[in-house]
């Protein structure tokens, strides 16, 4: 897939990386709240989502973007959302609270990634 480079932001690089070893799952979302494609979760002894604060702290990763309207409406279905259980990602893609992670937050969230099953990986150029 061609990469560009632009303003320091890699462009049309995929948050999976490799998807042999990509595995997917669902649980409940926290009424009331937003999720991004990409953010780092708790995953709670119930099967309920809550987004991490700390990228050192997290279980899963957020398969799909989901609003906060949406959260409310499967949480009150008891509806599940995707999440990734394991796979390669691209670490430049992660996120905590929909925000992309800090270049300080990511060795953090890499080393948990390992401990978790998962490889975040950095891509350069488009290469792994």
């Amino acid at each position: 897939m061609p990469t560009t480079l632009v303003s320091g932001a890699v462009n049309d690089v995929p948050f999976v990386v490799d998807a042999a070893g990509v595995r997917t799952d669902s649980a409940l979302p926290t009424t009331n709240v937003a999720y991004a494609k990409g953010d780092l979760l708790i995953l709670s002894a119930s099967n309920v989502l809550t987004l991490a604060t700390d990228p050192a702290v997290w279980d899963v990763i957020a398969a799909v973007d989901v609003t906060a309207a949406q959260s409310v409406i499967h949480a009150a279905a008891g509806r599940e959302i995707a999440i990734y259980t394991a796979g390669a990602f691209n670490v430049d893609q992660c996120r905590i609270g929909g925000v992309v992670l800090a270049s300080n937050q990511k060795a953090a969230a890499r080393a948990k990634a390992i401990k978790n099953g998962y490889e975040l990986r950095k891509v350069v150029g488009g290469a792994v």
